[in-house]
């Protein structure tokens, strides 16, 4: 992961290097004009920008030069758009945005971004690689959402004028029946996840090699060596190394630790949600803290899993039984979202469903049986069905709202496509080569 991430750095760097023209005899170098909207320049550092932040949200990488480039071309259409919708929410007096408002979308698209890597420090790893801190990328990151939220508050004042009719739902059908997608078999599905979880003696014995590895590092086996022989986390690579970071980078319980160290302390064991760690501190430099640190992970035993296979045999006794499936996926399932609901998930297209839960669902050939458990990445899951519906051609007769919403989002595009159009009509634009 870490080779894959630095070869995504390395794209970056060398495509912001192309945008950013070196000085002459090792002056500073000439920032450089990729476009200009209206009368504001959109300048090559900002593209690149854009780009670095599209590298930690996507986790993805151009593989060749095409893709870089078409990723530039894509990026730079879709900043002169947003920047010409930007122009129209100022000149709204009626739009505002609070700092409250910035701050909520804020939290929740860093919440969003770190939720697709498997930990918080691999999260913070990228970060690093692309160059900054959390600290600095929030703040890199704060008046694009600040921009969006104008932006999105005058498109939808725009698009509430939007209306479909009756009549414009069947035009809509009759013009695209041929291209609309068929409904596919579907299932309708609730469940209890249980997960696996290590148990107290697990724990403890995790513990005590913490303890042991701690008692290494005091009496002076190096630090790095010992991270790179025991540590569970990404940066066991490079001896522990967290570098340079600020107590807002990291979790509370990690954060509490780790500060109140000084250079050269050591830390006793500290139990976080991603493991045990301990903690050294190298330098302290202003309000931040070189940090290293080894990252034990508490995982469940062989022994520890097959708790969790009893319980799941013990709850589907007892819901065949007669007890109420909501109410035991309200005591024991561990998914927050759906526990509430009494386990309540949804619809799915049976093709789509994970191939355990598609196993389970041969042998549960009615309504309101239930089944397990279904094995996943997140643990075991007793899946009842709710209800089913058989694959057919979109009409309608049966799926009238469907096809409306399919027509309101035509229209929609359309609108704004139109819209955008006549912004560019009257906003001088320029786009310039990147030769």
């Amino acid at each position: 992961m870490i080779m894959k991430h630095t070869a995504l750095f390395m794209i970056i760097w060398l495509f912001t290097a192309m945008l950013v023209a070196p000085g002459l005899n090792g002056a500073e170098p000439i920032e450089r004009i990729v476009a200009i909207v209206g009368l504001e320049p959109i300048m090559a550092s900002e593209l690149a920008a854009q780009i670095q932040l599209y590298a930690v949200q996507t986790r993805s990488q151009p593989k060749n030069q095409q893709e870089l480039d078409k990723l530039q071309e894509n990026i730079l259409n879709q900043m002169i758009n947003e920047r010409l919708f930007l122009f129209e929410a100022r000149k709204d007096t009626l739009i505002k945005v609070t700092d409250e408002e910035i701050d909520q979308a804020l939290d929740e698209q860093i919440a969003r971004i770190a939720s697709q890597f498997d930990s918080e420090e691999a999260f913070l790893d990228q970060i690093a690689l692309e160059g900054m801190t959390l600290r600095e990328y929030k703040k890199r990151l704060r008046p694009e959402i600040e921009n969006q939220r104008l932006k999105q508050k005058l498109i939808n004042s725009r698009l509430s004028q939007i209306s479909i009719s009756r009549q414009e739902v069947y035009d809509f059908y009759e013009t695209f029946k041929d291209s609309l997608p068929d409904q596919p078999e579907a299932v309708k599905l609730a469940h209890i996840l249980i997960t696996f979880q290590p148990s107290g003696g697990t724990e403890d014995s995790i513990k005590l090699q913490a303890d042991r590895i701690r008692e290494q590092a005091v009496s002076g086996v190096d630090f790095g060596i010992l991270a790179a022989k025991y540590s569970n986390g990404p940066s066991a690579l490079n001896g522990g190394d967290l570098g340079f970071i600020s107590k807002e980078d990291v979790v509370p319980d990690f954060g509490r630790v780790a500060f109140n160290l000084r250079p050269g302390d050591i830390s006793a064991p500290v139990r976080t949600q991603f493991g045990i760690h301990i903690i050294k501190c190298e330098e302290v430099k202003d309000k931040q803290a070189h940090l290293r640190h080894i990252l034990l992970e508490v995982k469940p035993t062989p022994a520890d899993s097959m708790l969790s296979y009893h319980l799941v045999d013990s709850l589907i006794a007892e819901i065949k039984n007669g007890v109420d499936f909501r109410e035991v996926a309200k005591i024991y399932s561990a998914d927050d979202d759906s526990r509430k609901q009494g386990g309540e998930l949804g619809w799915f297209a049976v093709q789509d469903l994970p191939p355990s839960f598609a196993q389970v669902l041969k042998n549960i050939p009615e309504n309101g049986d239930i089944g397990g458990p279904a094995q996943t990445e997140y643990g075991l899951h007793i899946l009842k069905r709710l209800d089913w519906q058989e694959g057919r051609t979109l009409n309608p007769d049966n799926d009238y709202d469907q096809i409306r919403e399919m027509a309101r989002q035509s229209k929609t595009g359309e609108f704004v496509d139109k819209w955008l159009e006549e912004l560019k009509e009257k906003t001088y634009v320029e786009i310039r080569s990147f030769d």
